[in-house]
């Protein structure tokens, strides 16, 4: 029994694939174009393991763009060989990539917002608001602290005040 499961353990390892971490960082910035509904890295749709092999053939050292310009036809079957033949290089940048795949599917491809435009507002808005809260929660929270000593001072005034009005009316 224990040779069965040691057996499958070792088997079970052989058919994992191994992913870089370039590459898993770069299929969790593009949503799959089969139902836009997650990204790459978790999706299992003959696209989604097609655009993950082009990755896999970009970013590798043995750069061969015959074997992309075929996978790219096999998943796409549009032309994008021109287009391929502009953009595809040895060496390419993470965000060369991603603009690559914009050029064939459309900004909706992108899992992260651009940090540009609009894109920048959707970064930076939620640690604005963020900020903003603390600091309006810092300014209620002094008035609150503020205000039972201004309302006891009144009350002191209104107090010797009264007292005062009373002694002058009984002639002190």
């Amino acid at each position: 029994m224990n040779k069965f499961i040691y057996l499958f353990l070792i088997a079970s390892l052989f058919c994992v694939e191994f992913k870089s971490q370039r590459q898993y960082q770069l299929e969790q910035q593009l949503h799959a174009p089969c139902c836009w509904g997650g990204v790459i890295a978790e999706h299992d749709s003959p696209i989604a393991n097609g655009i993950k092999l082009i990755i896999k053939n970009i970013i590798s050292d043995e750069f061969d763009k015959n074997k992309i310009n075929n996978t790219l036809l096999q998943v796409y079957n549009k032309n994008v060989l021109d287009y391929s033949n502009k953009f595809i290089k040895q060496n390419m940048t993470d965000e060369e990539i991603i603009n690559f795949f914009v050029g064939i599917e459309g900004e909706k491809i992108r899992a992260l917002p651009e940090n540009k435009g609009l894109g920048w507002v959707a970064w930076k808005l939620p640690t604005f608001i963020l900020f903003l809260s603390i600091l309006m929660g810092i300014i209620i929270i002094n008035r609150f602290r503020a205000l039972p000593k201004e309302i006891n001072q009144n009350k002191k005034n209104i107090s010797f005040e009264k007292v005062d009005d009373e002694m002058k009316k009984m002639g002190f």
